[in-house]
């Protein structure tokens, strides 16, 4: 989960819960830690989803691809690379270092690529 959303779900408060049924006390700061746990949970498998959606369009331009459909190569390629980065700076929670390590680039040719390609990162 990027700093963003830690935040975030961090910011869900009791007063923001006040239309749910009320407990006691001690209870609602359990229950609270819980809404936040599953709205962290949410968030991850919304990232995942995304992710695969994007190697699943990938795959659907590779599988149509015939002599008369047109595929520009080099941008179908940045394309990928560019969700691929992405993805590698989110599992290692934007440390730039680990996501060349995770890729098999050297960290040089990793920053190189996320200012060419203009890739935000949470670092």
């Amino acid at each position: 989960m990027s700093t963003t959303q830690a935040v975030l779900v961090e910011t869900i408060s009791k007063p923001q819960l006040r239309g749910l049924p009320s407990r006691k006390a001690p209870a609602a700061a359990e229950r609270l830690n819980k809404i936040r746990g599953l709205a962290s949970a949410l968030m991850d498998e919304a990232k995942s989803l995304d992710h695969e959606n994007g190697l699943a369009e990938t795959s659907v331009a590779i599988e149509n691809l015939n002599l008369k459909s047109r595929l520009d190569f080099f941008e179908e390629v940045q394309r990928f690379e560019v969700r691929l980065i992405t993805r590698a700076l989110e599992v290692t929670g934007g440390n730039q270092a680990r996501a060349a390590r995770l890729l098999g680039l050297g960290t040089t040719t990793l920053n190189y690529k996320i200012k060419a390609y203009e890739i935000a990162t949470t670092a």
